[in-house]
C-alpha cells in the first residue's frame, strides 16, 4: 500500500532526527574518550556536534544518555514472539535475548562497543549501568509473564528474569574488557547456557 504524503514526511523527520542523535553521540563519545567523561561539558559536545546546547538536550537530557542510548529492549518482545509456541518460556527468553541483541550490535558494532567501554570503565557511570541491568530485568519479566500468562511480579518469574539479565551483562562486560575481541553471540550464549542449565561445567567446555 502506498505511503501518504503525511506518513512519508513523518518518516523523514524521524530520519533527520535519528540523524542528529547519532552526529550528537558521536562527537560526545569522541569526547569522552579524548578528555574523559566528567571532564567533557554539554557546550562542548553542542559545538562538536554542530548544534546548541538546548538542541542536544531535547535529544539527551543528560550526559549520560549520550552514552545509553539506544536500547535493545523494545526488539525483545518481537523476538520472543517469533520463537516456536512449544519451545519452553526460559529457553525463548534466552534465545530471544540472544537473537536481540546480536541484531542490535550487528547494525552498529563499533559505536556500541565503545559506548559499553566507557560504561563499565567510568566510575561515574556505574549507578546508570546497575540501572540499566534492573531495567532489563523487568523487561524480561514481562515478556516472559506474557508468554507464559502470568504476572510480571511473580516471585518465580522475577527470579528468573533476573537471573538472565545478570548473565547478559556479565557477558557483555566480558566483550567489553576484551575490546571486543570475544565473539559477544558466544558469550551471550555461554552465560544464558549456564543460567539455564544450573551447572557451570555444563558449558565449560565451551570456553576452550
Amino acid at each position: 500500500m502506498p505511503r501518504t504524503q503525511q506518513e512519508a514526511s513523518t518518516s523523514l523527520r524521524d530520519r533527520k532526527k535519528d540523524r542528529t542523535r547519532r552526529a550528537i553521540q558521536s562527537a560526545g563519545l569522541l569526547l569522552f574518550a579524548q578528555k574523559g567523561f566528567q571532564a567533557t561539558t554539554i557546550e562542548e559536545i553542542a559545538a562538536a556536534a554542530d548544534v546548541a546546547p538546548r538542541t542536544l538536550f531535547r535529544y539527551f537530557p543528560t550526559k549520560e544518555e549520550i552514552v545509553f542510548w539506544p536500547a535493545y529492549r523494545p526488539l525483545l518482545a518481537e523476538f520472543i514472539a517469533a520463537r516456536p509456541g512449544d519451545e519452553p518460556a526460559v529457553a525463548a527468553l534466552c534465545h530471544a535475548v540472544v537473537d536481540a541483541l546480536s541484531a542490535f550490535y550487528d547494525q552498529d558494532r563499533e559505536r556500541v562497543l565503545e559506548r559499553l567501554k566507557l560504561a563499565f570503565r567510568t566510575p561515574a557511570l556505574h549507578p546508570r549501568l546497575r540501572q540499566e541491568q534492573a531495567i532489563s530485568a523487568f523487561a524480561m519479566a514481562k515478556v516472559l509473564a506474557g508468554r507464559l500468562h502470568m504476572s510480571a511480579e511473580n516471585l518465580e518469574i522475577r527470579a528468573i528474569a533476573a537471573a538472565v539479565a545478570a548473565a547478559l551483562w556479565v557477558a557483555v562486560e566480558e566483550w567489553q574488557a576484551t575490546d571486543g575481541g570475544a565473539d559477544l553471540r558466544t558469550l551471550i550464549d555461554r552465560a544464558l547456557t549456564t543460567v539455564l542449565a544450573g551447572d557451570v561445567r555444563s558449558s565449560a567446555t565451551t570456553a576452550t
